[in-house]
């Protein structure tokens, strides 16, 4: 039950905060982590470039809940977050030398992989008035596996 109190509250500090609103400029926005503590927001494109060129991380994305396609009717936005970023090819493990040796021979194909590492669970209000949980919806940390 302290559970799903800290979720409500959780939830409706979530809901009072600027920019989560259905308003324009609200929709589609990619922030890293790190600019949610930022003063300066630069342009979505200034963004994807610095999500693809920058190391492993957290990103979020305010994403109305008709848009998770996961078949929920409901007006509300939640934050969505993800791992993206680029990862080192370097080898930490015997898994890491052995994939960058058949790589080195063009025996295997691809890098390390940045990926969630623990996950969160999301809830919001559905159009019922009901309180709707999703397990493990959006990444909770990050890192690079091979």
């Amino acid at each position: 039950m302290a559970m799903g109190r800290v979720l409500l509250c959780s939830l409706l500090l979530l809901s009072l905060q600027p920019g989560l609103s259905r308003g324009p400029g609200a929709r589609g926005a990619l922030v890293a982590e790190e600019e949610l503590r930022g003063t300066q927001r630069p342009q979505l494109g200034a963004r994807l470039r610095r999500a693809l060129a920058s190391p492993c991380q957290l990103w979020s994305l305010p994403l109305p809940v008709a848009e998770l396609g996961l078949g929920y009717a409901s007006e509300e936005t939640v934050i969505f977050r993800y791992c993206a970023g680029s990862c080192p090819r370097g080898a930490r493990t015997q898994h890491g030398l052995t994939l960058a040796r058949l790589r080195g021979q063009g025996r295997a194909h691809g890098g390390p992989c940045c990926r969630p590492t623990r996950y969160a669970d999301v809830a919001f209000l559905d159009d019922r008035h009901r309180w709707q949980r999703l397990p493990q919806l959006s990444a909770a940390a990050c890192s690079c596996g091979a």
